[in-house]
């Protein structure tokens, strides 16, 4: 009976695990959460830039199978912040520079936890603090299946 019941079991978890577009984050050895790759769902990365040690947070979408970059913000302009009227439309709030309509379009999302960085992911709701999990310079894989 116990034999029927794990078959069971793992053939409901198997199917909804295979029914819908997953999006998973964690690493090679770890998973932090696998949630329903549902369109539009929304994704935050936020982080203390490296150089500038300001906040840097950027928005994304989940659409068409694909994570689309849509707006970054940050408090400190400098190295590898958007800037250029080709990145989007350049606006200013408060202390905010804010990057509007990015477009930027990724397959899938590699991520690595850094000193001081404070690597933070928000998905579905659920904010998952990377830099809390794993050490420095640990690779985090945010991508669908």
């Amino acid at each position: 009976m116990k034999k029927i019941l794990l078959a069971i079991v793992m053939s409901a978890m198997l199917f909804a695990l295979t029914s819908s577009p997953k999006i998973f984050i964690g690493t090679e050895h770890a998973t932090v959460a696998v949630v329903d790759a549902t369109e539009n769902l929304p994704l935050t990365i936020e982080f203390t830039h490296s150089v500038q040690k300001t906040p840097v947070i950027e928005e994304l979408t989940f659409c068409a199978g694909e994570f689309v970059l849509c707006r970054t913000k940050y408090k400190s302009q400098g190295v590898g912040l958007p800037f250029d009227a080709s990145d989007g439309n350049f606006r200013r709030e408060g202390e905010w520079f804010i990057m509007d309509d990015m477009n930027r379009h990724f397959k899938n999302l590699e991520l690595r936890t850094g000193k001081g960085t404070r690597l933070t992911l928000t998905l579905d709701g659920r904010k998952f603090a990377l830099y809390k999990k794993f050490p420095v310079g640990t690779k985090i894989f945010v991508k669908t299946f």
